[in-house]
């Protein structure tokens, strides 16, 4: 059996991977999202939020010592308020950090801890952002979570070929691009006086340059399914192409 503990499964990309895992025999996914719109006999759903640090330190990743693969994809992130640092409020900057960096962080340690004696494969796929490489006004919360995950994701990797070279848990980071999401859709109401990119977003929309949460799925997907195909920790969808391999 193959399990995927995913966040953010309610909607997007967390919402579309988890699906198309599921299509696949002996799958099973845990979702973690405050919201279900995932129904299989094959998925279970922890409805926490990520901004409750407390219940997700307090998660029990299972003995699966039967596994054939055990994966954790942290997919969820926040950006609770689009506008210029010092207009933010405090509480939105403790969230948006909780849900993207805090809580994805708990998550890798707990995972490790459980897993790093087992001998099958396993994977830890953090998804990423060009804003972790790029800074854009207004996103300063979202920018600077992102590059810490990144970096998280850089240290991991290097912790385990210290540590664990002939048997290392596989680490990624992973930039989708411009995905059709909910963020995009917030992103392109926003006014242009908090955020000045606001006409260049809504211009993706009009001239179908977003990617669909199913595109980068079936992406991630494949990653997921053959890492040995990759070398690098930093990854991006767009150099992605399943139909090579």
């Amino acid at each position: 059996m193959e399990y995927y503990f995913i966040t953010g499964t309610s909607r997007g990309i967390g919402k579309s991977l988890s699906e198309l895992l599921l299509r696949q025999e002996n799958t099973f996914v845990l979702g973690i999202s405050r919201n279900q719109s995932i129904h299989h006999n094959n998925y279970f759903h922890l409805p926490l939020s990520l901004s409750d640090l407390k219940s997700i330190s307090d998660f029990n990743f299972p003995e699966l010592k039967e596994a054939e693969s055990i994966c954790l994809i942290n997919n969820a992130a926040a950006l609770t308020e689009i506008n210029h640092l010092g207009k933010i409020s405090t509480n939105s900057i403790q969230e948006d950090f909780d849900i993207s960096l805090i809580a994805p962080t708990i998550l890798c340690n707990l995972f490790l801890n459980q897993y790093q004696g087992y001998g099958c494969k396993r994977i830890i796929m953090n998804i990423g952002s060009g804003a972790s490489q790029t800074p854009f006004e207004s996103w300063a919360t979202y920018c600077a979570s992102k590059a810490g995950l990144e970096m998280l994701s850089k240290v991991i990797d290097v912790e385990q070929k210290l540590k664990h070279p002939a048997n290392p848990v596989r680490v990624f980071s992973v930039m989708p691009g411009v995905v059709d999401t909910k963020m995009q859709e917030v992103l392109r109401s926003v006014s242009e006086e908090n955020f000045s990119m606001v006409g260049k977003f809504i211009e993706y929309k009009n001239t179908n340059l977003l990617s669909s949460p199913d595109e980068v799925a079936e992406k991630l997907a494949h990653i997921l399914r053959s890492p040995e195909l990759f070398d690098d920790v930093n990854l991006h969808v767009k150099d992605i192409n399943p139909k090579k391999h």
